[in-house]
């Protein structure tokens, strides 16, 4: 699996949104599952920014991996957590199996 890696910034914002397309394995059916993500965290006291390049290569990991959506949205919240210890975050997953257009959001606080 790829790291998510961090660059520490001179100022501190209240929010930062990152915008993609990640690729999976439904365990269930086998088939490639395609996903709009949106990942939203706000930076905690070490102003932690996650580099975009890193962040890509960690999607791009999940590919052929079997996971369910909402499962994966929940392990992309809890590693940007480890990886930049921000305030909160929430990933959403946006994806259309057949007909029907499916939303998973996991959002956690991570500063103790």
């Amino acid at each position: 699996m790829a790291e998510i890696r961090v660059v520490q910034g001179a100022e501190a914002i209240s929010r930062v949104t990152l915008r993609s397309v990640i690729e999976a394995v439904c365990p269930l059916t086998g088939l490639v599952d395609r996903y709009n993500v949106e990942v939203e965290y706000s930076p905690g006291e070490e102003r932690l920014y996650i580099e975009a390049y890193s962040f890509q290569e960690y999607l791009e990991s999940y590919r052929g991996k079997r996971i369910y959506q909402e499962e994966l949205a929940a392990k992309i919240a809890h590693d940007v957590c480890r990886a930049a210890q921000p305030r909160w975050v929430r990933v959403t997953l946006v994806g259309t199996h057949g007909s029907v257009e499916i939303e998973a959001e996991h959002r956690i606080e991570c500063e103790k």
